[in-house]
């Protein structure tokens, strides 16, 4: 009876599923992240294209410039200056449109991350209203930030040691080529780790909305327990939304390509592809939340399972353990 009554476990592949038919059930819902996704794509896009692009063009003619004159000559100071002012104008552009894409980014991630685990804990029966998202992102707003921001941490940290080993590769050509092998092996395990360590940490900051009080390196460890087992629907997941995000990149191409030509062309190619790229981090968004929660599922079953183990009746009623 018990096993005819069992919940059935979900497919290897319903995460995917969910992460498009939650949104689209949901349309009220989502509708305004995916707008404000790609509106901040488009702006960064305009940034790039109109600030950060120009400079660095000024900065590669500056360079060859220099590397022409001669250093004695007045003209080289003056290049010298200009390449300074230049390169002083680009990191601040560039730095500039970097933290707008972490900042209002993460803002907008975990609003989503809100959505997502409102529209999931409402089942399919019910459509999730913004109150309900609003009312669970009131109470529990700090928790997603602290991990979003310590998962920057933890991964900065990770691409910093990969770096550090790619760096020791050229310091090791010169001793070994067995260490230099290693070293080689070494970096391709921890990008793999770094990619996983990003699925973790997206997972992190779904358990820090849904479970308010687990936030920073306590969500992380949350996520980490949960996926255990479930290693191969993160790589899925990883694919996946890698799979999406390159399939979208050409219509960024013919933008461009139509952009000369047309430019009401160029724009209609242009505000496409900006909703496109929001889609798909809605999409993201959705698949892990579901994914978070199929994990939670499979992890409390094996937890009374393991507590049905753990105690036995016997004949009298009483309890013994076993």
């Amino acid at each position: 009876m018990e096993a005819a009554t069992a919940r059935q476990p979900p497919g290897f592949f319903s995460f995917l599923g969910h992460g498009a038919s939650l949104p689209a059930r949901n349309r009220g819902l989502f509708l305004p992240l995916l707008a404000v996704t790609a509106a901040l794509a488009a702006a960064l896009l305009l940034g790039n294209a109109l600030a950060v692009q120009p400079l660095a063009a000024a900065v590669l003619a500056d360079a060859d410039a220099i590397s022409r004159a001669d250093p004695a000559s007045a003209a080289y100071r003056e290049l010298a200056r200009s390449l300074r002012a230049d390169v002083r104008r680009f990191l601040l552009a560039a730095g500039s449109c970097l933290l707008a894409a972490v900042l209002a980014g993460s803002a907008i991630k975990i609003a989503t991350v809100f959505a997502a685990v409102a529209a999931f804990s409402g089942g399919a029966e019910r459509r999730a209203t913004v109150a309900e998202a609003l009312g669970a992102a009131r109470g529990n707003v700090w928790g997603p930030v602290l991990t979003v921001a310590f998962g920057y941490v933890l991964e900065l940290a990770c691409a910093g040691g990969i770096v550090a080993m790619a760096l020791l590769a050229v310091v090791l050509l010169e001793y070994s080529l067995l260490l230099l092998f290693l070293d080689a092996l070494l970096v391709l395990l921890a990008s793999l780790f770094l990619v996983y360590l990003t699925v973790v940490c997206a997972v992190a900051v779904v358990v820090s909305a849904a479970e308010p009080g687990r936030r920073g390196a306590a969500a992380v460890s949350r996520a980490w327990r949960l996926m255990r087992g479930k290693n191969a629907q993160a790589a899925l997941y990883v694919v996946a939304t890698c799979a999406l995000a390159a399939a979208v990149s050409p219509v960024y191409t013919l933008a461009l390509s139509w952009w000369p030509r047309s430019a009401a062309s160029g724009v209609a190619a242009g505000a496409a592809y900006v909703l496109l790229l929001g889609a798909v981090e809605v999409f993201s968004v959705a698949a892990v939340t579901a994914y978070y929660f199929e994990c939670r599922e499979c992890k409390e079953e094996e937890e009374e399972i393991m507590a049905g183990h753990r105690y036995t009746k016997l004949p009298n009623g009483d309890e013994a353990s076993i």
